[in-house]
């Protein structure tokens, strides 16, 4: 029967490159390696402090990596080095346990070494275990024979080294400037120095959680708050400290002080287990919710995958999700009460990500609603101070405004200040969905009111009977004028102040549902068919009639309720100004067809007015005679 046939060296090719797709890999893994060596060597004998070279030969097209650990003799070679998918730490190590031996490792040897495969054209290893008279050298380019030297031992020091011939095409690694920043990435915190070329270290060794005033409070934040400026571009605006007990894991988070718009991406880690670097920027382990949190944390309990550049997500992985979580909330619990300035400091400039935390996460948001910052014309104030500034009404509530389209702070604003109250801006994501949980918290002490939803009559006084009549023409005239462009709207007149206001647009529900669904409408990945649905109902919220309250107070008004023919098509123009003059003062978007009207009209009405000023004009003044000759 025939036999399938095997392409060794293309076989063991394909496993380094699906296992360790980033090239760089085999530089994490040979350090792992060596560490893990050392670590061996150091609980079986004792001996001194370990050291880790990196020696690049430019001409040869050689890197090689180093250790003065507990070496191989030709039984380890034979059955971890040169057996594919067998791991030779592991098994050491799994020897020392059952001899209750605790010892750190973090690699697996024999498959580590095939990640140099992704770049080398040969490797060599030349070892010597502890004690051994003798020494070897093994040689192999990628296929199923290796070869296998005795050395003499006293030309080879105790330990292993490693020699990468890199192919021609990977000749890049021999720059000394990559190999620092990989192993800044990768092994900044092995607790033996790295050494390139007989200088360094190279690697930091230590975090501040390895040092022996790690337990000291007020020395922590500050070494953190160094240490992350250092490694990490951003600057902290607030350090988060990890010593976590369950699962154990050391480390330090922070919110960096810069803007972080809305809640697209998540929190990013540098993952290290046992002082390696495993995974950087990972961007799952955090919240959801944590997305303007960045740090790295070192957990030696996760279990890393094959390829060493993530994790399993076994109960390990979400015990720590969890505990991280908690950590951030009484972090921030903690500065809203103690450093309030720096809180809100924190909540300006991640507005989104704090309040949709608070939105998305029961527990912090009870916690933390009362702490949150929101928009007034009189500040930032947090609701216990907005309700303290407000009179109490006849029901016994006090009011809770806000308005919900963040343009229209000009003419809401307005209308408070007139009446001595506030208003809360609350166009911003997820603050009218806190807004109602605060309320629906304290139900018999607040009362919402929705500028832009309702006809308050505290603020949009009913006219009486007599007194609408008598507008009821140019209510009417206002309605035609402007559905000859186009433009839907329900007019009425209402008395409010301030005098000087001549109309208000209470358009926010309708502009922010045509915004949200406009936004997608823009989406790349939006289905024919809901595309189609969606423009229909585009359609439909448009045909929708605004709310337009023209204001009884205001003399421009009362003079147009006097004309006797208000819907006469020359006063067309003058009417629909005043519709313009609020969406504009409103601040929302101006279509391109109503933005043509308003340019048109307003033309228009600049050549009504020199018309009239010419007429009126019996004589030119003396400036005006001196101009004209």
């Amino acid at each position: 029967m025939p036999k399938m046939r095997t392409n060794f060296q293309g076989l063991v090719r394909l496993l380094a490159k699906s296992l360790y797709p980033e090239p760089d890999a085999f530089i994490r893994e040979l350090l792992q390696n060596a560490h893990d060596s050392i670590q061996l060597r150091r609980v079986q004998a004792g001996e001194p402090a370990g050291v880790i070279r990196i020696e690049v030969d430019e001409r040869a097209r050689t890197l090689s990596f180093s250790d003065n650990g507990t070496g191989m003799d030709r039984s380890d070679i034979e059955e971890f080095l040169s057996v594919i998918g067998s791991t030779g730490t592991g098994n050491r190590a799994r020897q020392l346990a059952a001899r209750d031996v605790a010892v750190a490792t973090i690699g697996q040897f024999g498959i580590g070494l095939l990640s140099a495969f992704v770049v080398a054209e040969r490797i060599e290893v030349y070892t010597r275990k502890s004690g051994a008279a003798q020494a070897w050298r093994w040689t192999n380019h990628g296929d199923e024979d290796y070869q296998l030297d005795p050395l003499p031992a006293n030309g080879q020091p105790m330990g292993t080294q490693v020699v990468v011939v890199l192919a021609a095409e990977h000749a890049a690694f021999l720059n000394g400037h990559l190999i620092r920043q990989i192993v800044r990435r990768h092994a900044d915190f092995l607790p033996f120095p790295i050494l390139l070329n007989g200088f360094g270290p190279i690697n930091a060794v230590t975090a501040p959680w390895h040092e022996p005033d790690w337990e000291n409070l007020a020395e922590r934040e500050s070494r953190l708050r160094h240490f992350l400026s250092e490694r990490y571009a951003d600057s902290p605006l607030l350090v988060i400290p990890l010593d976590l007990p369950q699962p154990r894991a050391l480390g330090a988070l922070y919110i960096p002080a810069r803007y972080g718009p809305g809640m697209r991406s998540g929190g990013t880690l540098d993952l290290f287990q046992t002082r390696m670097c495993i995974r950087a920027n990972d961007r799952e382990l955090l919240p959801e919710w944590a997305g303007f949190v960045r740090g790295l944390v070192d957990c030696p309990t996760l279990q890393p995958t094959a390829a060493r550049d993530n994790v399993l997500r076994d109960g390990v992985y979400s015990a720590l999700r969890e505990a991280l979580g908690e950590a951030i909330i009484n972090a921030l619990l903690d500065l809203a009460t103690h450093d309030r300035p720096r809180f809100l400091q924190v909540c300006d400039w991640h507005h989104d990500a704090i309040k949709g935390m608070a939105a998305r996460h029961p527990q912090f948001g009870a916690a933390i609603l009362a702490y949150l910052p929101f928009e007034t014309h009189q500040g930032n104030l947090t609701l216990p101070d907005f309700l303290a500034r407000q009179p109490t009404g006849a029901n016994g509530k006090k009011s809770l405004y806000f308005f919900t389209h963040e343009a229209d702070a000009n003419q809401f604003y307005v209308l408070c200040r007139a009446r001595g109250l506030l208003a809360i801006n609350a166009g911003r994501s997820f603050d009218e969905i806190l807004l109602r949980r605060y309320a629906d918290a304290y139900p018999a002490e607040i009362e919402l009111k929705v500028l832009d939803r309702l006809e308050d009559q505290s603020f949009y006084e009913a006219l009486e009977r007599e007194e609408q009549e008598a507008y009821s023409a140019l209510e009417r005239a206002v309605d035609r004028a402007l559905a000859a462009q186009d433009i839907a709207v329900e007019t009425r007149v209402r008395r409010f102040q301030p005098a000087e206001l001549s109309a208000v647009l209470l358009a926010g529900q309708r502009i922010s549902a045509f915004d949200d669904l406009g936004q997608a409408l823009e989406k790349p990945f939006l289905l024919e068919g809901l595309t189609e649905l969606a423009g229909e109902v585009r359609d439909r919220l448009r045909r929708q009639p605004l709310t337009f309250f023209l204001n009884a107070e205001h003399p421009l008004i009362q003079r147009l309720r006097d004309l006797a023919q208000p819907a006469a098509l020359r006063y067309r123009p003058l009417l629909a100004g005043l519709y313009y003059g609020a969406l504009l003062n409103a601040r929302h978007r101006l279509t391109p067809a109503t933005a043509r009207h308003f340019h048109t009209d307003l033309q228009a009405l600049l050549g009504d007015y020199l018309t009239l000023s010419l007429k009126c004009q019996t004589e030119d003044s003396p400036d005006d005679q001196k101009d004209g000759s």
